[in-house]
């Protein structure tokens, strides 16, 4: 049979005047109920046979409010100012703390500096911290679908590929809807031109001809006065841009 310290006190302090006859009652058998660590398994039950009125687990929460915590999906409570009342500092060389920092460790009911824990709010915190590395993941998703491989990395080719890019939206009303879908415009580009130079030159080709996509070089493109008064009006536009 264990025996406990008793609080001769207790029928003073406002806690137990403020609480209904049954679960001032309840309250005293839960304190010789629970386990040397504070931990009471939640039994309304048995309580009720017990002690001989009828408990409501719920009501019992609201009157004992935050006296207890509760863990292990509600079936589990802690009674807050037990251990502290029963034995002080809790310290791992005392053989009785030792096996009460081992129950309370199991349920993670205290850290590593002896203090105690809300379960509760370890579990939100958790959900918090699962919720930073999702938004995390997502961060980094959205940063590889931002990256647009180009078939030609320099300046000049960007600047082209965009007023490409400018002349779909404008005459067409079109966007490239997914990184994949522009992504496979420029895998078609990079086919039908060999150099830099060529796929600048398709691009050009496209835009002078008001076409929706890219074709092989025509022999007379070169010669086209159209190409260039195009082009001039673009390099013009994006020189005041850059300013």
């Amino acid at each position: 049979m264990a025996k406990r310290f008793t609080d001769t006190e207790k029928w003073r302090k406002q806690f137990i005047k403020s609480l209904q006859t049954v679960y001032k009652l309840l309250w005293i058998y839960i304190l010789d109920d629970c386990d040397h660590a504070g931990i009471w398994h939640v039994e309304p039950e048995i309580a009720s046979i017990r002690i001989g009125e009828q408990v409501n687990i719920e009501e019992a929460k609201k009157q004992f409010n935050d006296h207890i915590i509760e863990f292990d999906k509600g079936e589990k409570w802690l009674i807050k100012d037990f251990i502290n009342f029963q034995y002080g500092e809790l310290n791992e060389n005392v053989k009785a703390h030792k096996s009460v920092i081992i129950r309370l460790q199991k349920y993670n009911l205290i850290d590593k500096n002896k203090q105690f824990a809300n379960p509760l709010q370890r579990v939100k915190d958790k959900d918090m911290d699962k919720d930073k590395e999702k938004n995390k993941e997502k961060d980094k998703d959205r940063s590889r679908k931002k990256e647009i491989i180009l078939p030609f990395d320099s300046y000049n080719f960007k600047k082209y590929w965009n007023y490409w890019k400018e002349y779909k939206a404008k005459e067409f009303n079109f966007k490239y809807k997914s990184e994949i879908s522009e992504q496979a415009a420029l895998k078609k580009l990079s086919g039908l031109a060999k150099t830099e130079d060529q796929a600048i030159k398709i691009i050009m080709q496209s835009i002078e001809n008001n076409w929706k996509g890219f074709f092989n070089l025509k022999n007379n493109h070169e010669t086209s006065t159209l190409k260039e008064e195009i082009f001039a009006r673009m390099e013009t536009r994006y020189a005041d841009k850059d300013k």
